[in-house]
């Protein structure tokens, strides 16, 4: 039995590593692609609702778009209220709350993944 093992192992490292090289190669790109996935859906404020991060949350990125690969602007945390506006779908199929926060006197406003947030964000699409 263990040699039919070593036999199978012997085969099958070769692929193993060629198909880890080929893998490796696209994900050089992905980062490079980051920034055009960066979309800026128009928005607007058709949500009176507030949330919260979810309790096992204890921050959250604001993006620019609703899109990990788009720059963050700030971070909410646990204590912060969460002002919803309305939501978006992105090219992944995520659903992403367009909101407002107000953090050491200034507001923020940007995207947030519905993962990190309490209720699922927004019920009002944008």
């Amino acid at each position: 039995m263990k040699s039919v093992r070593t036999k199978l192992a012997a085969a099958v490292l070769p692929l193993a590593f060629t198909a880890a090289t080929l893998v490796a190669a696209p994900a050089a790109t992905a980062g490079e692609s980051g920034a055009e996935a960066c979309t800026h859906p128009a928005w607007s404020n058709k949500d009176s609702d507030t949330g919260r991060l979810k309790s096992s949350e204890w921050s959250a990125p604001i993006h620019t778009g609703p899109n990990a690969g788009c720059p963050v602007t700030q971070d909410i945390i646990q204590s912060d209220v969460i002002y919803y506006h309305c939501y978006a779908v992105n090219s992944a199929g995520n659903t992403w709350t367009h909101v407002r926060v107000h953090v050491g006197g200034s507001d923020y406003n940007g995207w947030v993944w519905d993962d990190y947030l309490n209720d699922n964000g927004s019920d009002f699409h944008c």
